[in-house]
Order: structure tokens, then sequence, then C-alpha cells
């Protein structure tokens, strides 16, 4: 197809480009003439040849055809599914240039999106570990996956991770190494067993078909295993001898569950669950705290740096002793149970009930007496139960969102009620930095953030972020 000629860049041209930064989501800037062209899947320092496939009058979007230099930093990566799996991004990058990119992603969407000036961003913090630290990975099934070479053209069966950008394409797994070595072995038994029994695998496209994931999780200090299958149908023919030939292979297991959905959308979570074996729950540790883990509960996902995460909440937050906290999206209480030992009372708000039911149960189980849990959607909880309006107003708020960050109405809420400080620990700087600009309009001042990397070769990135009310700083 011919180029469609746009001012001095061709759409379909291919174009010798030097990388110059990563932006935020991975993909690298190059400019030419002063535009700017992001190029997916490239390392900052590397010189490309790279396809013009989308031209915009602000900018150009492009892919990589051929790596003509190497950037200095760049290292060889441990995963022979890199590049192709949607998983690990930069692993060919020097860990500590990985942090140091990060850190600058963070400061720009600090400075471009929230408008602010002058804030120092130091370098973010690193984890402990940059292989295996997982303790959650979630694969998908597939009938149809990702040929990788002609050999493969045949292929009908597929467990594995997405391909960058796909919802519908997934890259067939022998192992991941950001898991344990023991669910990788239990990973490469599971896709063994359903090719030979002949499970059938759900399409994304057509709805049809059977099994549709795989999650593994695993505790970190406990050593405890959960195996969460996801399928359409509850159908016991096919769990339970699936079931006895995993523990008879996997003694260690703790606990095996079977998630059921017949919902379309390419979700892990059952609309209903089946217990298969165990208790439903593993048990895992953050510092001296234990936590019960059900299958849909959220707990961070790299155990040993998310104790360094929740001691810079705390370091923030300074507790006294005397404050009332609320901890919005509290998950199974890890971040509440934390403050309780320094606050004189904390409210935790989560809308998933399972982990709500996890959330009490930990805290009785380390007989934390000054926390209570509520159920509920924080975009309107405050507005529409009756409990929450009832509870004392809070002296510190401890907020850490989804991806899509804060819904205005709640930090419209958040704003009337004044807290006097602001805790937001974020997994995504761009609504981060989105959602600060609104505090800190009239009512907030930014006083710290710290970054921390919890996924290692990955693009993502936490921060940590203190405000402090005006009126008080």
């Amino acid at each position: 197809m011919r180029g469609v000629i746009i001012d001095n860049i061709k759409k379909g041209s291919e174009l010798e480009l030097t990388i110059e930064s990563l932006a935020y989501g991975g993909n690298g800037i190059a400019h030419v003439d002063g535009l700017a062209v992001f190029i997916e899947r490239v390392l900052p320092g590397q010189k490309v040849l790279a396809h013009i496939y989308k031209k915009k009058k602000s900018y150009a979007e492009a892919y990589p055809i051929k790596i003509l230099e190497k950037a200095t930093n760049e290292v060889e990566p441990r995963c022979e599914y890199f590049g192709i799996c949607g998983g690990c991004r930069i692993q060919n990058l020097d860990y500590q240039d990985q942090l140091g990119i990060k850190t600058r992603q963070v400061q720009d969407l600090i400075e471009r999106v929230g408008h602010f000036k002058d804030v120092s961003v130091p370098l973010a913090l690193p984890s402990p570990s940059v292989f295996h630290y997982r303790n959650k990975m979630e694969f998908t099934f597939t009938p149809n996956p990702w040929r990788v070479s002609l050999e493969d053209e045949e292929l009908t069966f597929g467990l594995g991770m997405h391909v960058p950008g796909r919802f519908d394409k997934v890259v067939n797994l022998d192992y991941c190494l950001l898991q344990k070595p023991i669910l990788n072995d239990i990973l490469k038994f599971t896709a063994d067993w359903a090719l030979e029994h002949q499970w059938t695998l759900y399409n994304l496209k057509t709805h049809e078909g059977w099994a549709r994931n795989l999650m593994l999780r695993y505790g970190e200090h406990t050593h405890e295993i959960m195996v969460n299958l996801v399928t359409r149908t509850d159908d016991k023919t096919m769990t339970l001898p699936y079931k006895e030939a995993l523990l008879n292979q996997f003694p260690q297991i703790s606990t095996i569950v079977n998630n059921v959905t017949t919902r379309q959308a390419g979700v892990s979570t059952g609309e209903f669950e089946v217990l298969l074996h165990g208790n439903g729950l593993i048990r895992d540790k953050l510092d001296s705290f234990e936590f019960e883990i059900s299958a849909n509960a959220f707990f961070q996902t790299n155990t040993l740096q998310a104790e360094t995460l929740y001691e810079e909440t705390l370091k923030v937050a300074d507790l006294q002793g005397d404050e009332i906290v609320y901890d919005l999206y509290c998950g199974t209480g890890t971040i509440t149970l934390f403050l309780a030992a320094h606050a004189k009372t904390v409210y935790g708000i989560e809308v998933v009930k399972d982990a709500v039911v996890n959330a009490r149960a930990n805290a009785r189980q380390q007989n934390v007496k000054n926390v209570h849990f509520l159920q509920g959607d924080l975009k309107d909880i405050f507005n529409l139960d009756d409990s929450a309006r009832a509870i004392p107003p809070a002296d510190v708020i401890v907020v850490d969102p989804p991806r899509a960050g804060l819904h205005p109405n709640l930090v419209k809420e958040m704003l009337l009620r004044r807290p006097k400080k602001i805790i937001y620990v974020s997994c995504n700087p761009a609504t981060l930095a989105r959602d600060l600009e609104l505090f800190c309009r009239e009512s907030y001042a930014l006083t710290s953030l710290q970054p921390v990397d919890m996924f290692p070769h990955t693009n993502h990135i936490e921060t940590v972020v203190g405000l402090v009310h005006k009126t008080i700083s």
C-alpha cells in the first residue's frame, strides 16, 4: 500500500530513528523535524529502522522493523518469550536504568498532567527481587494461540499471556520468570492435562469453550499455594479428575477453587465459586501481620516490596496515635492493619465482598480491635450509605485506588470532609497527577512523593504521595 504524505512524514514509510526516552506506558519517543514519534518495543539509546503506521497533526506512531544500534545499557533478556509476551517489556534494560526511567516518567507526568512545578522526585525504591517476585499470576486459555513461527501454524491449544495490545491473542507459555518455579510446574502440568483430556478452550471472540483462565497464588512467607481454575460452567466430570491428578503431583497445594462465569468479558472473577480442595484461602504475611487471601481478593502481588510500600505509607502518614483514619480501597485490610497500630481507629472501605470478609477475619486473627470494615462502592458510599455517613470525621484518609484513579465524586467528597492529611498510594502516575491537581488546586499542599518499584521489568510503577491541608501546612 502506497504511503499517504502528510507534512514531512509519510504514513507507511520507513525511517531511521534514535530513541530519546520512554513515555509512561513503555513507548519510545523520537523526534523528526520537531514532530514526536512514538515507537513500541524499543529502549532509549537504540537506533532503529521504524515503520510509520499512524500520522496525526501533532504526533506519529511506529513499530521497529530492525534494531540498527543497541543501547549502551541494554542487557540480554533471560526469558525466551521476551518481545512476544505482553509482560516484561523492559527486561532487556539494566535494572538500575529501569528505576531511573520510571522515576523520570513520574516526574514528567506530575509536571505535565498535574501542572506542578519544582517538584523533586527521588529515585524509585528498588524491589528486593527482580525475578520470581510475583505472588499471583493469571494465564488465559485459547484455542487460537499466537503463531510465533511457521511451525506453530497448526496449533489449536494455548495457555499463557496476552500479546501486547491484543485482548484476543495469547502467547502459549511453558513458564514465566516472574512467578515461583513451583507455579511454573503447575502451569505446565495444567496445560498438558488440558490438552490430553481435550478440554474445550474459551474463545474470546465467539464466546464458546469451557476453560477460561488459570490463576495461581503463592504465599511468600507461608509457601501456601492456591490454584484457581476459571471456567464457563461448573462441570465436575472435568474438574474433579483434574483436582485429583494435580494433588497427586503437587501435594503441597493448599487449596483449589473453580470460579465459574458466563460473562463474556475477559475477566477471571467468577459469578460463583466452587471449592474443590482446602478452605478456599491461602495465608501470607506482611511484617508481623498474617492475612487470609481468597481467590478474588486484592493483595499486593510483590509481597516483599509491599512491606516497603506500606512502611513508606506509614512514614508519610506520621500518625501520633489519636487520629481517626479512613483506608479507602482497603482490599483484605493490609494497609488498614499497618495503620491501626499507630492510630485511634481505622475504617477500611472496599467494594469486593470476599475481600471485606478476608479483612474482618484478618483483624480478628491479629486481635486488632480498633478497625472497622465497610463494604460499598467508593464513588457513592459516602452519599448513600448511612453507616458510612455516621462514622466519625477522618483526620487522615489513605487511598489506594485501581489504575483508573479516583472517581470525581469521591474527590469532591474528600474535599468536603477536609481531612488534615491525605496519603495517595497510586499504581498509575497519569491518573495520580490528574487527581493531585484537583486536590491541590485550592485545599491541599503536596508535601512528599516517593516512587516504589513493585514490578521490575514492566512499565508499571507505584507512588506514595503525602498531602496536607493548607490550613495546617
